[in-house]
Order: C-alpha cells, then structure tokens, then sequence
C-alpha cells in the first residue's frame, strides 16, 4: 500500500529541490556579474592611472626641451591587458641634435603581469642624430619585450627580420653606407645565479653591409653569449646605466661563444677577457678555425693590401693549431693571449685590438 505521508513529503522534497537549485544558480550570476563589476572597475581605474603616467612622463620629457609626436593615439586593451597604439610615432631632442619617427608603435601590458610589456614597431624609420647622422630603415616584423622586477631588469628582447638600412655619416665616412640582415636578435637577462650580472645573447643572420671605397663584403652571419657581471645595477627612478657599474665592477666579459662564419670562414672563441676604463682589452680566448685557408683572401677584401701579411702570418701559426673534433666536424684550435691590446698564438703576434669607446662614463666609473 502507498503511505500518503510519505507521498506528501517525497512531493515537498521534490519541489524544494529545484527552488535550492535555482538559489544557486542566482547566486552563481549575481556573483559573476559582481565579478566583472569589481574587475571592468578596477581595468578603469588602472587605466586612469596608466594615462596619468604616460602624461607625467611625457611632460618631464617635454620639460627637458623634448618634443613627441602621436598623429593618432589610443589606449585600450579592456579587459585583460593595456594598450597603447600610436601612428606614426616621433621624438624629437633639440638639444641633442636627436629626432626619430617610425610608422606605428603598439605598445602591450597584460593586467595580470603588469611588469611585462610588449612592443611592436612598423617602419619605415627616419633618424637623425648628430654629426649630421642620417639612418633610413625599415623592417618586416620588428618586436621588442621587457620584463622588470623590483629593483631590476629581468629580461630585454627585440627581434627583427628583413632589415634593411641606409646610412648617410659626412662626418665619418668610414661608416657603412647600407646595411642589412635577414634576422636579427637581441637579448638582455638577468644572470640566474647573480643578480648583479648581465647575460648578453646575440644572433645575426645574413649581415651585409656597403662601405665607402671597399669591395663588397661577403655576408656574415654570428651568434654570441657573453656574461657581464656587475653590468646590472639597480634601477633608479626607473632608469638604469649598465656601463658605470659594469667598469666599476672589473670590467669582466665571461665569453661563453662567439661563433662567425663570413666567407666561408669559421670561427669559435670563449675564454675570459676584462675591459680597462681606457677601452683596452686583456685576456686569454680559445680559438677553434675552419677553412683557414680562406683567411687570407677574406683579409684581402675587408683591407685590401693585407692577403701576403696574412698568408705569411698562416705559416707559423698553423703549428700552434691542434685538430680537435667538435660535434663530427675537424677544427683547428689554439688560444690567443690578449695583453693591453696585443694579440698573440704563443710568441707569434698577430696584431693589436684597437681600444672600446666607452664615453665619459666609464672613465668616470674607473677613476
């Protein structure tokens, strides 16, 4: 038989059952909705904060004799990031002799990692600077990122493909009058194991270049990882001058690869050097070569007049070079002492390094 007590009750259970259910799903949108209040509020206000930065910081600029320019200027990026877009873009520095213009810029900051941004450039570029320096360029992608922590820079990057310049230098025209690579990257990270050094890695793929009065050069192509210790100083008011700390701290390149191949010619060197606060190098650099004998033509088209000297210089080095196999492949090594600038494969001298220009700032720092 059928209890009608239990009949009632199943019925009252059953219909409590979708009004909880209903609860809950109110509770669940009155909650979202209340999210996306709480969060489209605070994208706002961060922007508001966002534009009074940039407004400060274009009026310090601007305080300084500086002059931007942005025909076509808009932040946004709701609701998970902040973006800055700006075509054409151009800076101006009277007082330097200074003034840039690129195509466009978007710059990207993702809410959630407000220490990252990210930058896209469209050419073509038009740069003055002075002496009467006038560079041309343009690019197919050109992207750059920044990651700053705390007190420090974390991490720089900017890549380009299909780089093309001109160069126009009365005041220097040993400069290149035109220059291109088909990739090119550029990376600055903080050192994981101190936070003080600077990590240098670099790539160019496919570089040529014109120089006035001188044969075509033959492409280039190199890779380099270097550590700097002491190069990355605390940032201060949001600027940061590596080349003081760096000189302060020894000058000190860690080279861990530098690899070319120009011609034909191959070449691998790491070692240790350090950098006097005059620009002079020391040191000791391993030295691993192939296709030596392509030397001394190379030498013949970068200074012509140079192939005998270099061809005779082949000589007595070559027995200082000892076959080693690297990843299947025979090369030539040997390591070459650096002091105060002269180079040298044991007593045979090869030459003098001429001295970095460093600026001001660094004789200041070695003083």
């Amino acid at each position: 038989m059928i209890d009608p007590a239990k009949t009632d009750a199943t019925a009252t259970v059953d219909a409590a059952r979708p009004r909880s259910a209903r609860r809950k799903f109110q509770f669940v949108i009155v909650a979202a909705l209340l999210l996306c209040a709480i969060w489209a509020g605070g994208w706002f206000w961060a922007n508001r904060i966002a534009s009074e930065r940039i407004a400060a910081m274009k009026a310090d600029f601007v305080a300084e004799g500086g002059v931007l320019g942005c025909n076509a200027e808009s932040l946004g990026g709701f609701p998970f990031k902040f973006t800055l877009d700006c075509a054409p873009a151009s800076l101006e520095l009277p007082s330097k002799g200074l003034k840039a213009q690129v195509g466009a810029m978007e710059a990207i900051a993702l809410i959630y990692n407000p220490g990252h941004v990210l930058a896209s450039v469209q050419g073509p570029l038009a740069l003055k600077a002075p002496g009467d320096l006038g560079v041309e360029a343009n690019w197919t992608s050109l992207q750059t990122s920044v990651r700053v922590g705390t007190s420090r820079l974390k991490r720089f990057s900017a890549v380009a493909d299909d780089l093309t310049t001109t160069i126009n230098a009365p005041a220097n025209p040993r400069l290149p009058t035109a220059a291109s690579a088909k990739h090119a990257e550029l990376h600055l990270l903080q050192n994981d194991a101190d936070a003080t050094a600077l990590d240098l890695a670099g790539t160019v793929d496919n570089f040529a270049a014109t120089i006035p009065g001188a044969p075509p050069l033959p492409a280039l192509s190199a890779k380099l990882y270097a550590i700097l210790p002491g190069a990355l100083p605390e940032l201060r008011d949001g600027h940061v001058d590596p080349l003081p700390a760096w000189i302060a701290a020894g000058g000190q390149v860690k080279l861990g690869q530098l690899s070319l191949d120009v011609g034909g010619f191959l070449a691998n060197a790491s070692g240790d050097l350090t950098v006097a606060p005059d620009g002079v190098i020391s040191g000791k650099v391993a030295i691993r070569v192939d296709q030596l004998e392509k030397l001394p033509d190379l030498a013949e088209t970068i200074h012509p007049g140079s192939r005998d000297q270099v061809a005779q210089i082949l000589g007595p080095l070559s027995a200082f070079l000892k076959p080693v196999q690297v990843d299947g492949k025979t090369w030539r090594e040997t390591t070459l002492t650096i002091k105060n600038g002269k180079v040298s494969a044991g007593f045979i001298p090869l030459g003098r390094l001429p001295p970095l220009r460093l600026g001001t700032a660094a004789a200041i720092a070695g003083s």
